[in-house]
């Protein structure tokens, strides 16, 4: 029962997390930091059944900087279509990305804690670009282009 009980308010949680997705007014959903490891790692399987790509900057060594969010951004997908050192290049790739995705893309940045302390200015920049491209892409086709990031 106990267990059900658990998996009832995850299921919750991750439709809760999946509406404020939903909203076209919020390119950037905010999730407090004590949100469970488990409701993360199910994130990416929920957002895909509710039909969007999902590009996930989780990985084995947290991203510091420009260069390290770069690379993350290289390795996440094979379909990301940018080149550069850059965060403009960054952009023109995420622009690029198709609208083959019934809902759009989600970016999932659970540890942005680093790149934050270490670069807020790039931090600032980059969620810039991910509210322009979400407004574009929105106003052009319809399709989110939304962050999900812990704060």
């Amino acid at each position: 029962m106990l267990e059900d009980y658990k998996r009832s308010a995850m299921s919750l949680s991750l439709g809760q997390i999946i509406l404020r997705v939903e909203d076209p007014g919020t390119p950037v959903v905010w999730l407090d930091p004590s949100v469970p490891e488990s409701l993360w790692a199910s994130l990416p399987a929920a957002l895909q059944r509710a039909g969007y790509s999902v590009l996930n900057l989780d990985g084995s060594t947290p991203i510091t900087d420009v260069a390290t969010l770069l690379e993350r951004f290289n390795s996440v997908g094979p379909e990301l279509p940018f080149f550069g050192t850059d965060l403009s290049a960054l952009r023109q790739g995420l622009l690029r990305l198709p609208n083959d995705s019934h809902k759009g893309w989600a970016i999932l940045f659970p540890g942005p804690e680093l790149l934050r302390q270490n670069d807020e200015g790039a931090f600032e920049e980059l969620l810039e670009i991910l509210e322009f491209i979400h407004e574009s892409r929105y106003e052009i086709h319809q399709r989110m282009f939304k962050l999900i990031v812990r704060d």
